[in-house]
């Protein structure tokens, strides 16, 4: 039993170091075409549409904003992963806190800063291909309806639908933003991972 226990713990590990090792771009919707037609991130929480093209355990993201150029993020990064309902976010799937937040500046202007940021998910999640689903940001630790300049910025490319918006994070207001927003997610095609489990199973057996 102290063995199994063991090799159950190596696996997990190994899943683990999958997930942070191997994970490749899996959904593309395209670098900042604009800062301008940005939404804010703050007061509203903002998802954007996306599909997969095969079943993948997704990891982390990574995406593009505009502040002001007074330092006004106070480190809150909390992602969302909603299934669709009818054409906007629906039930949600998956969420957490970023792990492992990266920030660098990308352009400087008189009127504010553009950063891109890539973080990991708090716990990855498993999704299915071909079916639709919404990435969504809130970057602040409430919804107190701050002012300042603090922008998902946008693509005017992007996949599928453009962006909605829910004010105040209540999930029941969603609004049409009229744009995409910067992105991309990665993540771990599932045979990768289903290859890791059955190795395992086969260590457990034979033990």
């Amino acid at each position: 039993m102290k063995r199994k226990m063991q090799i159950t713990f190596i696996l997990a590990a190994m899943v683990i170091a999958s997930t942070s090792t191997n994970a490749e771009i899996v959904f593309d919707n395209g670098e900042p075409t604009s800062y301008a037609d940005g939404e804010d991130m703050r007061n509203w929480l903002q998802a954007d549409d996306f599909m997969l093209n095969q079943d993948v355990m997704l990891t982390g993201g990574h995406f593009w904003t505009f502040e002001d150029n007074v330092p006004i993020w106070d480190g809150t990064l909390e992602y969302f992963i909603f299934a669709d309902a009818s054409g906007i976010p629906g039930s949600l799937i998956s969420g957490g806190d970023g792990q492992g937040v990266q920030k660098d500046i990308t352009d400087i202007t008189p009127d504010g800063y553009g950063y891109e940021y890539s973080f990991e998910f708090e716990t990855p999640v498993s999704l299915v291909a071909n079916n639709l689903y919404w990435f969504g940001l809130h970057m602040a630790s409430d919804y107190s309806g701050l002012s300042d300049v603090f922008l998902w910025a946008s693509n005017i490319s992007g996949f599928g639908s453009t962006s909605f918006e829910s004010e105040g994070g209540t999930l029941d207001n969603w609004t049409d933003s009229g744009m995409h927003r910067a992105f991309y997610l990665e993540g771990i095609p599932e045979p990768a991972t289903i290859f890791l489990l059955g190795i395992g199973g086969l260590a457990l057996r034979a033990s």
